[in-house]
């Protein structure tokens, strides 16, 4: 797997393109993701798969993450289970957090890869937001 493939976590959030993990170029964007209450310590965030399923925005590890491993599947779309309520999005949350893109994401990750999804992943983010 490509250095930008392993950016793309379990669920099908492409951490690639999140600020918490993008902000490692852009100073600005680390201070202001600081005001806004994130740790020093935890930005720049490495991915989902580096920090072993404890993103930054949750507070604790990741029940998705945890779940991918004790089944021994890389993506949520490889498990025989997809999609399954784990994955169910939050409408309490859409405005702020992506999460409700993960069905949409692993699906199109299943029909045409997780390379050829990280070249398209940023225009979704776009028209999602």
């Amino acid at each position: 797997m490509n250095e930008r493939a392993r950016l793309v976590a379990p669920c099908g959030i492409d951490c690639g393109i999140c600020e918490l993990y993008t902000c490692k170029d852009n100073p600005a964007m680390t201070e202001y993701l600081i005001a806004k209450g994130f740790s020093r310590e935890v930005l720049p965030c490495k991915g989902c798969l580096d920090v072993e399923g404890k993103c930054p925005i949750m507070s604790s590890v990741c029940e998705i993450y945890i779940c991918t491993q004790h089944k021994k599947v890389s993506r949520c779309y490889s498990c025989d289970e997809f999609p399954c309520a784990k994955l169910t999005p939050s409408a309490d949350k859409a405005g702020v957090l992506p999460h409700n893109l993960k069905v949409f994401n692993s699906a199109s990750m299943k029909r045409i890869g997780v390379e050829e999804f990280t070249q398209i992943s940023s225009q979704i983010k776009e028209l999602y937001y």
